[in-house]
């Protein structure tokens, strides 16, 4: 039968796939951003962020600030890359999110698992821009890559999910002219680079309303998701990693820590808790971590590293974190 032989989550931030010279571009970006939402989960202008936090944010965009949260970022990333190919995957399940790189408003399913034997990422053109080549290039978006899949494990999947009670859209072709987003395609060239392993995407529609889980319902998943991995009857090593967050585009370090003070406890009902109202723009894909914390309710931190990386004098960023359990 399938075990779970390791379990994180990981950032997978525009600024982890770029470098501290282009992080003041992304926050000109911010600017014009009219999707930002408050710490209260009210949507906010730049502007009104910027009159609150300008002066809170000085000495926290120097460029030596920014060096130091890089080599700390890219650390952790080494660390857990390691660790990933210390464990002899057979197979990889990421719980991520799609920002219409592969689903639309004509098709947004809340839960999808994919199950294709070649998966393909979206090829994004950078229009001649250093920022945009460098961007797409670490997401694995700068051509359409293909990477393998694991099909018996997915459709395993759906089908024990749907047993627990889950209704899962399943997909095992692609569509021409999309592919999966960055959510799989950091993993795919930061961490496993050149041995991939093979993947199962499963994909929570974190970002966009109305249809996003509720914090309880993706711990309920984690349970059943790590119930399904082990009734799959093949011996299969399998990891399992959620790819986002956490709070941005405007950074909520309380949040932050609730959520990572939950995983340390393993508080199940703090996890539960999370607010939802909370939740929006990438902020979402903490759901992504609760999921995941679900799975592995029966096992403690090994290590968790905590980045909050503010990119403009408004207040806007994202903050980084990384964590593995044992």
């Amino acid at each position: 039968m399938a075990s779970i032989v390791l379990g994180g989550a990981t950032s997978h931030s525009v600024l982890l796939a770029s470098s501290p010279e282009h992080w003041a571009r992304r926050a000109r970006h911010d600017a014009v951003n009219p999707n930002l939402y408050d710490t209260d989960g009210r949507p906010v202008s730049y502007a009104e962020l910027l009159e609150r936090n300008q002066e809170r944010m000085r000495g926290r965009l120097d460029r030596s600030v920014w060096d130091k949260q890089w080599d700390q970022c890219q650390m952790a990333l080494d660390r857990m890359a390691s660790d990933i190919a210390a464990a002899r995957l057979d197979a990889l399940v990421i719980v991520g999110d799609d920002q219409e790189e592969l689903f639309t408003e004509g098709n947004r399913p809340a839960l999808a698992i994919c199950g294709h034997e070649s998966l393909r990422t979206l090829y994004m053109p950078s229009e001649g821009s250093e920022f945009l080549e460098l961007v797409t290039h670490n997401y694995s978006m700068d051509a359409e890559h293909t990477f393998p899949g694991s099909p018996d494990l997915a459709r395993s999947l759906v089908s024990s999910l749907t047993d627990r009670g889950f209704d899962v859209t399943w997909m095992n072709t692609t569509p021409d002219g999309v592919g999966f987003g960055h959510a799989y395609g950091f993993v795919l060239h930061r961490l496993l680079g050149d041995t991939p392993v093979p993947m199962v995407p499963l994909m929570l529609n974190t970002y966009y309303p109305p249809n996003q889980p509720t914090p309880s319902r993706c711990y309920d998943l984690g349970v059943a998701l790590a119930e399904a991995i082990a009734a799959y009857p093949a011996d299969t090593r399998v990891g399992l990693l959620a790819s986002g967050g956490l709070s941005h585009f405007v950074v909520d370090e309380e949040l932050d820590a609730r959520l990572l003070d939950a995983l340390e406890a393993g508080d199940a009902d703090a996890l539960r808790a999370l607010p939802a109202h909370l939740m929006n723009s990438g902020t979402s894909e903490i759901r992504n971590w609760v999921t995941v914390a679900g799975a592995l309710r029966d096992r403690r931190l090994a290590w968790k590293e905590y980045v909050p990386i503010y990119r403009s004098e408004a207040g806007t960023g994202c903050a980084m974190a990384f964590v593995l359990w044992s």
